[in-house]
């Protein structure tokens, strides 16, 4: 394996995440797969490379490499869920848009398997003071923010659990904050007990309080994992091209406040060529959390590129764990 400065070469890298796309004969009867994916809104980027014309179908192409069975997706506007739907046959979609009339603006939808789950509850909640009157912004965020969820019940294992998929504000610290603990009193409460899976766009490092808030409850699967996170620590990627990346394994061996700084932050660990250490880690501010009881077998961020381009699919990385009830 090649490596320069933490940093894991692009071959190595597309190797082990190519070889994430399909089922484990490893993973133990029961498992199942689960994903989070910030699309990007087809709203930006016109007139550019990264326009959603150009890329949606490579981006439903590697939706469908990674083989999940239950994952959520973010920033998906209704012409963007109409698309996928078509291009995701296989797939039941949940979740309503985030505007008063629940049509139109930005969903977080939760897709899963027909084949193998089946929905007992489902639902969409506004993250304000009134989560369930649809359209309003709580806690000074710049814009109404939701969160989707359903509880379904497996058929190979007739287990039950709740999915809960959210995008997070990207202003107001205060509204991620409590945004994040609405969302587990709300999945305990349409839970009853099961056990959940919480995905998303959280806008936050890990170090700070929205996340810590979570990780007081349930786990992040990048640390629960029983084999070492593959592909990189950064989940935005910001449509930032890198021929290396710096991978999520290598980060974990820094201090837990280098490779969560932000751009700005003064720290005295660089490089030979003057740049610190954490700019290379990029911002990892996507997550799968689960239960406590939970098994993660693997988990991975993947940083495929679209087809013969030095451009990604969207300006953030999907991810992806093997979990077990």
């Amino acid at each position: 394996m090649k490596k320069i400065y933490g940093l894991v070469a692009p071959v190595f890298a597309l190797a082990m995440l190519c070889g994430c796309g399909g089922k484990d004969s490893s993973v133990p009867e029961g498992a199942l797969k689960v994903g989070s994916y910030n699309i990007r809104t087809a709203n930006g980027d016109k007139g550019t490379p990264n326009a959603w014309a150009e890329r949606g179908a490579e981006l439903a192409a590697l939706i469908r490499k990674l083989d999940m069975d239950v994952f959520g997706l973010q920033e998906v506007l209704p012409v963007q869920a109409k698309f996928l739907q078509g291009q995701l046959p296989d797939y039941e979609y949940i979740g309503d848009f985030r505007n008063a009339d629940r049509k139109s603006g930005e969903a977080s939808p939760v897709f899963f398997r027909k084949d193998r789950f089946e929905a007992a509850k489902t639902g969409t909640f506004w993250l304000s003071e009134t989560p369930d009157t649809p359209g309003l912004k709580g806690w000074g965020a710049a814009c109404p923010r939701i969160c989707t969820w359903v509880v379904l019940k497996d058929r190979k294992t007739g287990k039950n659990f709740c999915f809960a998929n959210t995008h997070t504000d990207h202003v107001s610290a205060l509204a991620r904050r409590e945004g994040m603990l609405l969302i587990i009193k709300r999945m305990e409460e349409f839970g009853g007990g099961v056990p959940i899976v919480f995905t998303g766009d959280h806008n936050c490092r890990e170090t700070e309080e929205p996340a810590q808030a979570v990780a007081k409850i349930l786990k992040n699967t990048i640390y629960a994992s029983k084999t070492p996170p593959a592909g990189p620590w950064r989940t935005f990627n910001g449509w930032a091209w890198r021929d290396e990346e710096f991978s999520a394994a290598d980060a974990m061996k820094l201090p837990e406040h280098l490779r969560n700084a932000n751009v700005g932050s003064p720290d005295g660990t660089r490089d030979k060529d003057g740049r610190h250490i954490w700019e290379k880690c990029g911002a990892r501010i996507d997550y799968i959390y689960v239960s406590p009881g939970v098994e993660v077998f693997d988990c991975a961020t993947h940083a495929d590129p679209r087809p013969g381009k030095k451009l990604y699919p969207s300006d953030h990385f999907p991810l992806t764990a093997t979990i077990r009830f």
